[in-house]
């Protein structure tokens, strides 16, 4: 499969991550395990796909991510979201982009395009996630630029997402091009006496 990558953006090339999937811990990135590729568009839901995706996003939680649960969230909670998130891919709602490594799912990005006449030209990316062993090797910069140029091939002009302050996520999003375009105050209840701000940012592509 690929879809053609504009100047800002790689393609999105590669065979699909297909299954069966490993849902449990697994050696990630190390020099004797499976290599890392990707990022695949997954055209297909395939059995055990939200729950790979539920232990990356555990791992991610686990780890401090700011996707949308604290650190200490109840696992069947996070699971549960994971379901939500690849029935919305299996509808045909979203679309997702997976790093694999071997048969585990390491890193996630979609974007959900506008459902309605008003807002078709734009969408929302959700989701960018790197399992934590992965940190700093630049694939979350790849998983973004590939959802960028994904969107673009679908005809999208603009993309919007959100981050939570008190985190690196909206420096890194402003040195990526995004510009930012509003913020929620004390959206995000992380714990007691610790609100954080939900800041909008919107790439124009």
């Amino acid at each position: 499969m690929s879809y053609p990558g504009g100047p800002d953006g790689p393609s999105v090339a590669g065979p699909e991550v297909t299954g069966p999937y490993v849902t449990g811990p697994a050696a990630i990135g190390q020099s004797d395990g499976p290599p890392v590729t990707g990022p695949h568009l997954i055209r297909e839901v395939h059995p055990g796909l939200a729950g790979a995706v539920g232990s990356l996003w555990l791992a991610v939680t686990r780890a401090g991510g700011a996707i949308g649960f604290t650190r200490d969230a109840p696992e069947p909670a996070v699971r549960a979201a994971a379901e939500v998130a690849v029935g919305d891919v299996r509808a045909g709602f979203e679309h997702l982009l997976a790093l694999g490594s071997g048969q585990a799912v390491v890193g996630t990005v979609s974007v959900v395009p506008g459902p309605s006449r008003v807002s078709a030209h734009r969408g929302t990316v959700v989701r960018l996630m790197v399992h934590p062993d992965l940190h700093g090797r630049g694939w979350g910069g790849r998983l973004l630029d590939a959802v960028v140029a994904h969107s673009r091939s679908l005809g999208l002009e603009q993309l919007l997402l959100s981050a939570r302050s008190g985190t690196p996520l909206p420096a890194y999003y402003a040195a990526r091009g995004w510009t930012e375009v509003g913020r929620w105050p004390g959206a995000v209840r992380v714990g007691p006496g610790d609100d954080r701000d939900e800041v909008w940012f919107q790439l124009r592509i």
